[in-house]
């Protein structure tokens, strides 16, 4: 989805300006507090087993699906096996969130957030959890809208393979019931995103928000020009770590800006059909289907084909036993998802098809 209506200074009018004048850090951790923070985010239970962890919500899911009011939570009742087998059954406040899938002429059921009771949830496989996103099908009573969400999924799962600093993600399989009985119970697969927090702490690394724009001389050269790799790799159009849009900033306890990219719907490697490449690409450079791959990457020192083949090539066995090996996906879907990887993989390891598709189109910059 394409960031429409705001305005951002040209990035000519930041380039003097540090970053501390753009990133509001907190006071940074002392190098004890961010081994500290890193242990305990490294062993949180959720992301110990790769399980669909089965849950039921209880809340008034009619309201939710009918409001998608972001800045209202309502109550709920999660229910989860703890470790002793036994059913939990925690108070939870929910609501809405996001930008596309929430507005109701794109999905049926937005996606949610939970915001647990934080202090209540030691001892349980929510330990350390505060507020975490759940990616639901975008629409309830249709199978290919299932897919989706493993095919996203999947997505974040690959990125992990390429790096630690990213977002990892556990399956949920999660019975929605509403208090009110105005909707008709049923069992869908989503999957919960590691916290903004938690990933950066997992890294000895801070989250940092900004404002405006973010330049891209700022960033880390081999961790930009990783998360252009991947983009293209997954097909995904729908991205700007300038503009801090379907990306995350983290400032390392070496005073490092690393970015980290979320939120594939809208990549090839998805196909939803909801999806579409990003506006200002389609006419420019003719892209017409969201699996058009096109390079939105900065020309920087570290695009070097040879350099980029070699450690990619590295992960290729991994991924596709990633997504061989996923067997909620039928074997068609996972044979098509390693073919589209496949042409990617042809132009990695194709000096002249790399600088085509990359160097020649890569943006310039900015000094």
């Amino acid at each position: 989805m394409s960031v429409r209506g705001t305005f951002f200074p040209p990035l000519a009018l930041v380039i003097g300006l540090s970053p501390a004048l753009y990133a509001q850090d907190s006071e940074l951790p002392t190098p004890e507090e961010y081994a500290e923070r890193a242990e305990v985010a490294e062993n949180a239970p959720l992301f110990q087993s790769e399980e669909p962890l089965k849950t039921t919500l209880l809340t008034d899911i009619k309201w939710l699906r009918d409001k998608r009011i972001d800045t209202m939570e309502v109550n709920g009742i999660l229910t989860f096996a703890g470790v002793d087998g036994a059913q939990i059954e925690q108070a939870i406040e929910v609501r809405t969130r996001g930008i596309f899938r929430r507005n109701k002429r794109n999905c049926n059921f937005p996606p949610l957030r939970f915001n647990f009771p934080k202090r209540e949830m030691e001892g349980t496989v929510f330990e350390g959890q505060d507020k975490l996103k759940l990616v639901t099908p975008c629409h309830d009573g249709r199978d290919n809208y299932q897919r989706y969400v493993y095919r996203e999924y999947l997505a974040y799962k690959a990125y992990q393979l390429l790096t630690p600093v990213s977002f990892r993600v556990r399956l949920v399989e999660i019975t929605y019931e509403d208090i009110n009985d105005k909707y008709d119970t049923r069992t869908k697969i989503g999957f919960l995103i590691e916290s903004d927090e938690n990933m950066a702490e997992r890294n000895r690394a801070v989250h940092t928000e900004y404002h405006g724009r973010f330049h891209p001389a700022w960033v880390d050269g081999d961790a930009a020009v990783r998360v252009a790799m991947f983009n293209y790799m997954i097909g995904n159009t729908d991205w700007s770590a300038v503009e801090g849009h379907n990306t995350k900033l983290v400032r390392t306890e070496e005073g490092a800006y690393l970015t980290v990219p979320y939120d594939f719907d809208f990549s090839g490697a998805v196909n939803a059909r909801y999806a579409s490449p990003a506006e200002l690409l389609v006419d420019r450079y003719r892209l017409r289907r969201v699996t058009d791959r096109h390079f939105r990457g900065f020309c920087r020192p570290e695009l070097v084909q040879p350099t980029l083949a070699a450690t990619l090539n590295e992960q290729r066995d991994a991924l596709w036993d990633l997504y061989m090996s996923f067997d909620l996906l039928e074997e068609k879907r996972r044979k098509d998802a390693v073919k589209y990887y496949e042409d990617f993989y042809k132009t990695l390891n194709d000096e002249r098809d790399f600088k085509r598709k990359m160097l020649d189109v890569c943006r310039a910059l900015p000094g």
